[in-house]
C-alpha cells in the first residue's frame, strides 16, 4: 500500500534481523534481507512494516488485536513515523495531507490474491469513518455497510482465499469544507462473470448465493418465496465440492446483508426483486434440454424436457415475466435487420452456451445497478471536490484453466505494479534531490 504522504525515518545501518520498521534503515536491503525482516516482525505479531512511502502488509489469516477504536485514537494526529506501522497511520497521513496541502490523495492497494487487500480497504474507510464521526454518523454508516453488499456480490472463495474480490473498485471518500465525510462515490471494474457458471476446485460461486441458501435453509417462509434449495442442488454452487467456508455461517452473513440493503435505503420490494433475480439465476444454470428429433444431438435444434418446463415456470414466477415469452428466449436467437425481425431456432449447443449467457447477463446487470444506487445514496452532491481515493482491485491469480476474463485481471494487475513502482521511484528521486 502507498500513498504521497510518504514513510518515516531516514536512512542507516540496522540489519534485518533487528526486525525494523522501516526498511529504508536496513543497510543491505536485497531480497534476502527484506524477507528476513517482514519474517523477524511476523513472527512478532508485527504485520505492518514501512519501505520509505510503502506499507507493506503481511497476512496473518487470523484476527489480530490492531483495529480496536482506542488504536483509531491512538493514530488520529499522530505523525507517521512517530507510532509503529500500521494501515491507521497510512490512512491519518492521507487524511492529514488532504487538509493540510489542499490537495486530493489516493491510496493504492495492490498485492496478490490473499495478500489482504479487502481487508485494508476495510480498515481504512473504518478509520475516515470514525475519525470524521460528527454529530450524524449515518453517511459512514451507508458506506461501511455499502462494503459489505459489495463484497456479498462482489467477492467469492478462491484456493488462495476465502474472500477474494472478483471485482476492482475505485472508491472516492468524498468531505465538506469541515473535512466531515460527505458521502462516497464508486466506480467499478471488470466483475468476473465466469466466476457466475463454473468454478474450479475447491472455490465457490459468488457469496450472495451461498448465503440465500444457508438462511432459506433456516426459514421456510423464505425458501418458498424464493423457490430455494439446498446448494448441491444447483449446477452453479455444486461443481467445486465446497459449499461453505471454515469460521463463516452464512445465514448469519445474509442477515446482515438484508440490514445493509435497508441501511443504503433498498425499499423491501426491490431487495425482494433482488434476491428473486439470484435464485433464478441459479435455476437458470439447471437448464439441461435435449434434441427436438435426437435428445444428445448437438447440431439438431434445442428443445425442453420435462424437468426443464418445471423449471421455467419456477423462472417465470421468480422474474414476473410471461412464461411463453420466456420459453421464446431460451429457445430462439432474434436477429433484426432494417426493422425486419427473424426468429432462428437454436441449436442444442448453442442453447446451452446461451442458457449461460443469460445468467451472466442477469447478474452483471444487477451487481451495476446495485453500484447505481449505493452511489445515489451516498452521493456527496457538491462536495466532489476534495476527496481521498482508494483503489482495491482483484488480486494477480493462475488457476488450473485461466480465462479471459482472468487474462485481463492479471494484466491490470501488472500494469498497476509498473505503475506503483515507477510513481513510488519518483516520489524517492524527489525526496533525494530536495
Amino acid at each position: 500500500m502507498s500513498s504521497k504522504s510518504g514513510g518515516g525515518g531516514g536512512r542507516g545501518g540496522c540489519t534485518a534481523e533487528e526486525g525494523v520498521p522501516d526498511m529504508t534503515l536496513i543497510s543491505d536491503m536485497d531480497e534476502e534481507g527484506i524477507n528476513r525482516n517482514l519474517q523477524v516482525r511476523f513472527t512478532r505479531g508485527e504485520i505492518y512494516t514501512y519501505t520509505g512511502p510503502i506499507l507493506v502488509a503481511v497476512n496473518p489469516y487470523r484476527e489480530l488485536p490492531l483495529y480496536h477504536t482506542q488504536n483509531v485514537f491512538r493514530y488520529h494526529g499522530a505523525k507517521i513515523g512517530s507510532l509503529e506501522p500500521h494501515v491507521f497511520a497510512l490512512a491519518e497521513a492521507a487524511y492529514n495531507h488532504l487538509q493540510s496541502e489542499q490537495i486530493n490523495q489516493s491510496l493504492v492497494i495492490s498485492g496478490e490474491s490473499g495478500a489482504g487487500k479487502t481487508e485494508n480497504t476495510k480498515f481504512i474507510l473504518e478509520y475516515l469513518c470514525r475519525v470524521t464521526a460528527n454529530i450524524s454518523t449515518w453517511v459512514q454508516q451507508q458506506i461501511l455497510e455499502a462494503n459489505n453488499i459489495l463484497e456479498s456480490f462482489g467477492n467469492a472463495k478462491t484456493i488462495r482465499n476465502d474472500n477474494s474480490s472478483r471485482f476492482g473498485r475505485f472508491m472516492q471518500v468524498c468531505f465538506d469544507c469541515g473535512f466531515k465525510i460527505a458521502g462516497c462515490v464508486i466506480q467499478d471494474y471488470l466483475l468476473e462473470q465466469s466466476r457466475i457458471i463454473h468454478q474450479s476446485s475447491r472455490e465457490r460461486n459468488y457469496h450472495v448465493f451461498y448465503q440465500l441458501t444457508a438462511a432459506a435453509a433456516r426459514d421456510k417462509t423464505l425458501a418458498e418465496q424464493f423457490q430455494v434449495r439446498p446448494p448441491e442442488t444447483y449446477s452453479y454452487l455444486n461443481q467445486s465440492g465446497c459449499t461453505t467456508l471454515d469460521g463463516v455461517n452464512d445465514a448469519d452473513k445474509f442477515d446482515a446483508l438484508r440490514l445493509a440493503l435497508e441501511i443504503v435505503q433498498i425499499p423491501k420490494e426491490s431487495t425482494d426483486s433482488l434476491f428473486a433475480v439470484v435464485s433464478a439465476i441459479l435455476w437458470l444454470g439447471n437448464l439441461q434440454y435435449r434434441g427436438e428429433n435426437n435428445d444428445e444431438c448437438m447440431s439438431d435444434s434445442a428443445a425442453l424436457t420435462a424437468g426443464d418446463e418445471t423449471i421455467l415456470r419456477t423462472i417465470s414466477s421468480l422474474l414476473g415475466v410471461d412464461y411463453q415469452e420466456l420459453v421464446q428466449v431460451v429457445l430462439i436467437r432474434q436477429i433484426n435487420i432494417s426493422g425486419n425481425v427473424t426468429n432462428i431456432p437454436l441449436k442444442l449447443q448453442e442453447a446451452r452456451e446461451h442458457r449461460h449467457g443469460m445468467a451472466k447477463a442477469l447478474y452483471s446487470r444487477t451487481f451495476a445497478w446495485l453500484v447505481d444506487h449505493i452511489n445515489k445514496c451516498t452521493n456527496p452532491g457538491k462536495d466532489q471536490t476534495q476527496f481521498i481515493g482508494i483503489l482495491d482491485i482483484f488480486g494477480f491469480e493462475n488457476f488450473g484453466t485461466n480465462s479471459f476474463e482472468q487474462l485481463c485481471i492479471n494484466y491490470t494487475n501488472e500494469k498497476l505494479h509498473m505503475f506503483f513502482n515507477h510513481y513510488v521511484f519518483k516520489i524517492e528521486q524527489e525526496t533525494y534531490l530536495e
